[in-house]
């Protein structure tokens, strides 16, 4: 008998069911918090940029930064586009290979035209990844050739209506290899002219060969 009772007797030290409620109450409550914030962290978009997302973009400042890391000539003529955004992509990506430096120019708040200098990318590779777009060759001077390849004559574009310029689908793109590097000059929508990117090419062969003289 007095084994029985000592048995039915409640454990003091179990919790009351006042206090267990309580924290069941306060672990669905952090259980909920968490799947709110993730659910908040996916639907968030990220900073909306100029430059194509990739692994290893690394943004810089100023031209003199990226002449520490890479040898590049930018366009001397730019007719009006402004410098906007300087990047390098630094690991492997889908995009470009690695050591790519990108320069994306603005010119009344759209983006003009975006230039990617490619290190050991040849034209003829680049080409065949392009081969569903109309392709035209043509002569930058006497001893450089390049590709003008056609991607969209009829270019979306979208007022994004925030702080950062806005942009359309690319029209043209001008390729022409240059000591090591593929160059690709692309127009943003109808922001330069077929005629405006052959210049910006002729213009980086001669500042090329200024410099090396």
């Amino acid at each position: 008998m007095l084994l029985t009772r000592l048995l039915r007797k409640k454990n003091p030290s179990a919790p009351s069911p006042a206090r267990a409620r309580w924290v069941l109450f306060f672990v669905i409550a952090i259980l909920a918090s968490a799947i709110v914030l993730r659910l908040v962290d996916t639907t968030i978009d990220p900073p909306r940029s100029l430059l194509a997302p990739a692994p290893g973009l690394v943004y810089l400042s100023t031209l003199e930064q990226l002449a520490a890391t890479t040898t590049i000539t930018p366009p001397a003529q730019t007719f009006g586009a402004e410098l906007f955004a300087i990047g390098v992509y630094e690991e492997i990506n889908d995009v470009f290979p690695t050591g790519t430096a990108s320069l994306v120019y603005v010119k009344d708040g759209w983006r003009a035209f975006e230039i990617d200098y490619l290190p050991g990318r040849r034209l003829d590779e680049q080409m065949a990844l392009l081969s569903l777009y109309t392709q035209e060759d043509i002569a930058l001077n006497e001893t450089t050739s390049a590709t003008l390849v056609t991607r969209d004559t009829s270019p979306r574009c979208i007022d994004f209506e925030d702080a950062l310029p806005n942009k359309c689908e690319i029209t043209y793109q001008i390729l022409f290899e240059r000591s090591g590097l593929l160059i690709s000059l692309s127009s943003d929508g109808d922001h330069a002219t077929v005629g405006e990117l052959i210049e910006m090419a002729r213009s980086i062969l001669a500042s090329a060969q200024n410099t090396q003289e």
